[in-house]
């Protein structure tokens, strides 16, 4: 019995090429005006398959714009105190920093914002996982550092939505940083700008209960998002979207997936969203997760 119980435990997880989820995206109420963002929209339900991100061919490079936008990197963290702010903010960024210059070639990486952990079973709403599909990153990042760096006001033309990368830019000193490493409004002008997402299951157990869907980028388009922005704000649903998902996502695995690029045709990236796999064991431990949003000046040659 003893052995029958052992060979249970260490069976592998089984999983199916896709599954499905029920996605809040957004949906233009009648008679609104589209550019209002924050008071024309409202939420709209819909269950639509989620593929195996694992069964994907590997990209050769995530920054290519045939990429899907979005890679699992193996990556053992050794952070052994998920709940320690101090260290997260210092030791972790450090080691996800290292490994987002290694698998893209960027010159320098920045912490947009601080990092983001959210538990299933908390009681704190704004830690808890997100169920809204969205991006958080306008189109105009480089652009808000442009003008943070020349010390200038927000371009008046910037949509409602796009006016909130005024305050993602402020969230923390990147501009002073970028300053002291000779990073002139000129000079970042010349440079490739990406945001990216880093996205980890901070649990014992690959993860099985609140996945994280994300958005094949190639198709999505930059009129999915409410007043033509894919942001914050939300998704509109259109047919054709692709939504995948690395099922048992382990503690050694980093998800990377693009937020923004500057050299980008138009600002179409992975939107992203918490789902309910109807297929979790009912005994599967709440979700533990750990978010950075990295913004990557690229060298100048690129």
């Amino acid at each position: 019995m003893a052995d029958d119980a052992a060979s249970a435990e260490q069976a592998p997880m089984e999983f199916t090429d896709r599954t499905t989820g029920v996605f809040n995206f957004s949906r233009l109420k009648e008679g609104c005006d589209p550019a209002n963002v924050f008071l024309s929209y409202e939420q709209e339900a819909h269950t639509l398959e989620v593929h195996d991100a694992r069964l994907l061919p590997e990209d050769a490079d995530i920054l290519l714009p045939s990429s899907k936008g979005f890679a699992v990197v193996p990556h053992v963290s050794t952070i052994t105190d998920w709940s320690d702010e101090e260290v997260l903010a210092s030791t972790y960024c450090d080691e996800v920093f290292a490994v987002l210059k290694e698998l893209t070639g960027a010159e320098h990486v920045f912490l947009g914002t601080p990092h983001v952990s959210r538990r299933q079973d908390t009681e704190d709403q704004m830690s808890k996982p997100l169920y809204h599909l969205h991006n958080d990153y306008t189109g105009n990042i480089k652009e808000a550092y442009l003008c943070a760096l020349r010390e200038e006001e927000p371009d008046q033309s910037w949509t409602m939505e796009e006016q909130l990368a005024v305050g993602f830019v402020n969230s923390l000193d990147v501009p002073a940083q970028m300053k002291a490493l000779g990073l002139t409004a000129e000079r970042l002008a010349e440079r490739r700008v990406i945001a990216l997402n880093t996205w980890r299951n901070t649990g014992d157990e690959p993860l099985r209960s609140c996945p994280l869907a994300v958005a094949d980028k190639r198709t999505i388009k930059s009129s999915d998002g409410c007043g033509g922005v894919v942001g914050r704000v939300g998704l509109l649903r259109r047919e054709g979207q692709q939504f995948y998902y690395y099922p048992g996502l382990r503690r050694e695995e980093l998800l990377v997936f693009i937020g923004y690029d500057s050299d980008a045709k138009e600002h179409a990236p992975c939107a992203h969203s918490a789902f309910d796999d109807p297929n979790t064991p009912a005994d599967a431990p709440p979700r533990q997760s750990i978010e950075l949003r990295c913004v990557l000046v690229m060298p100048a040659h690129s």
